[in-house]
């Protein structure tokens, strides 16, 4: 038998996909959302949530928290006001990295105005932000399977893929509210 780099390199992305898409599937097909563990980290964090680190990220930890609560609420709020017939199932090249790494790339998108805030954010405006998210996602069965939520980059994003999206979202902001923590020996750095 004859060594074929062609063959084993079509067998390993094939391999790959098939797990990709399965553990997309497996995740997805609950069309329910968890991210109790995120909003959990969000409610610790908001007690360090004057850090900033301009190396990191030119936000504070603040805008970070804000703005991940204000993504959801946004995504919930639009996706419910959707017309599922009018959903269109085409995706893209980078929604198929987003799902598939569950990264998304730092210092690449800039925020829509409406889930951008200023840096001038209190505790209470976080807290009641995240009352509200609880109060949405506690809805989220009530949302019809092609609701949708129509993302710039990412095009539609029905019931069943957005929890990945909110999921990935929200690790990537808090990720970078770590790396700010963790780099935080002077506020202002």
């Amino acid at each position: 038998m004859k060594f074929n780099f062609k063959t084993l390199l079509f067998h390993c992305f094939s391999a790959f996909l098939f797990i990709a898409l399965l553990s997309s599937a497996t995740i997805s097909n609950a069309q329910q959302i968890d991210l109790n563990e995120e909003l959990a980290q969000i409610e610790i964090r908001i007690a360090l949530m004057e850090a900033s680190d301009t190396t990191v990220s030119a936000a504070p930890v603040k805008w970070h928290l804000l703005h991940m609560l204000q993504v959801i609420n946004a995504v919930y709020d639009e996706a419910l006001a959707s017309n599922p017939d009018q959903y269109d199932s085409k995706s893209n090249i980078q929604w198929f990295y987003v799902s598939t790494f569950q990264k998304i790339p730092r210092g690449k998108v800039t925020a829509p105005d409406r889930v951008n805030p200023s840096f001038d954010i209190s505790e209470k405006e976080i807290r009641t932000e995240l009352a509200k998210t609880r109060e949405r996602l506690a809805k989220w069965s009530s949302l019809e399977k092609n609701n949708y939520f129509n993302h710039f980059i990412l095009l539609h994003l029905n019931k069943r893929k957005l929890p990945k999206f909110l999921k990935v979202h929200t690790r990537h902001h808090l990720g970078i509210v770590n790396d700010i923590i963790e780099k935080k020996p002077s506020a202002n750095s």
